[in-house]
């Protein structure tokens, strides 16, 4: 299956291009879209994963806008065509 994946704010630099689509297997999940990701990217890895291999705390996602916190988190399942948004958190005031 393939899905849109949109990375926002500080990301974008070490990105080439956005949205950028992935190819996953059919049952795939959030966790394992983000780890096909860094491995497209190993630079982000450690700015989406900490020491552990756990998602960071402040890293939210979104499916269609609708955040996987209210749904099985992480292990939220993704579709074909699914449009999968990485928000970092955002500093500043």
């Amino acid at each position: 299956m393939k899905i849109t994946v949109e990375i926002s704010f500080s990301f974008k630099r070490e990105l080439d291009s956005a949205p950028l689509t992935l190819d996953l297997p059919a049952g795939a999940d959030v966790l394992v879209a983000l780890h096909r990701l860094t491995e497209r990217y190993p630079q982000i890895e450690s700015r989406l994963f900490n020491t552990n291999g756990e998602v960071h705390r402040h890293i939210n996602a979104l499916i269609n806008g609708g955040n996987v916190a209210f749904r099985q988190g992480f292990q939220t399942l993704l579709k074909d065509d699914d449009r999968l948004t990485i928000l970092p958190p955002v500093g500043g005031g």
